[in-house]
């Protein structure tokens, strides 16, 4: 039987496989320890789920958000991103691809030289063909969903944690992507702001809902309201943690 991954990775175009799941990490060896096989890391994300990974910074979920868009390939096991096994994509292949998914990086990414409106705005810009005035459209309104309009002209260091941060989460769903990878999202922010994030991040422009992991050293119970599955990672294996 033909591998259905075999045809779409050909060319640079590179397809999705119908009916795989947003995310999957099969048997991954987050530590780097070939010789432990006992050690290894599955998660698959389904469709409209939020996931989130909790565990300290020796405990491989860190790892996490780079391989999911194949930043970094794993030292064993596959990572899957709607079927496609993006660690073996080429260089080209990888950029087209990693527009199908939001990411926000440890911290927040911004450019510190742009204002916050122009930092949410460089997706748009940059990675479409959109012409000014949808761009201009586009920019407007995650300034609104987003909470942004009063503080968008400001740089990231005039601004707040939490401004930044909005700005960050509404740049790493500018392009409306099917999957957002969040690395440490709520560090600095009170616990009604993560949940509003959370929420907002969540709700895709057409009224469903986005997959989403997230990274946490731990979560509030707001955030775990809105969280479909939790999993604790020890020594790079997960295991289940929702209440």
């Amino acid at each position: 039987m033909t591998d259905p991954r075999s045809s779409v990775m050909r060319g640079s175009v590179v397809a999705e496989v119908p009916g795989a799941p947003p995310l999957a990490f099969r048997d991954v060896d987050l530590l780097g320890w070939a010789d432990r096989p006992d050690r290894r890391f599955n998660l698959v994300l389904e469709a409209g789920a939020i996931v989130a990974a909790i565990g300290d910074e020796t405990s491989g979920v860190e790892a996490l958000g780079p391989l999911a868009l194949g930043l970094a390939a794993p030292a064993g096991g596959a990572v899957e991103v709607f079927g496609v096994p993006i660690g073996e994509l080429s260089y080209y292949q990888q950029l087209a691809f990693r527009r199908r998914v939001g990411y926000l990086p440890t911290g927040d990414g911004l450019l510190q030289n742009l204002s916050l409106k122009d930092n949410v705005a460089l997706p748009v810009r940059f990675a479409t063909d959109h012409r000014l005035r949808e761009v201009d459209a586009r920019v407007a309104q995650l300034v609104d969903d987003f909470r942004l309009r009063a503080i968008a002209t400001l740089r990231p260091a005039q601004a707040t944690e939490e401004d930044r941060r909005r700005a960050a989460m509404a740049r790493a769903v500018a392009l409306n992507p099917r999957l957002v990878v969040l690395e440490l999202p709520f560090v600095g922010l009170t616990s009604r702001a993560a949940s509003e994030l959370l929420d907002r991040v969540s709700r895709s422009e057409d009224g469903g809902r986005r997959t989403v992991l997230l990274t946490s050293r731990d979560l509030t119970a707001s955030v775990r309201g809105l969280v479909t599955r939790t999993v604790r990672v020890v020594d790079g294996v997960a295991t289940d943690d929702t209440k």
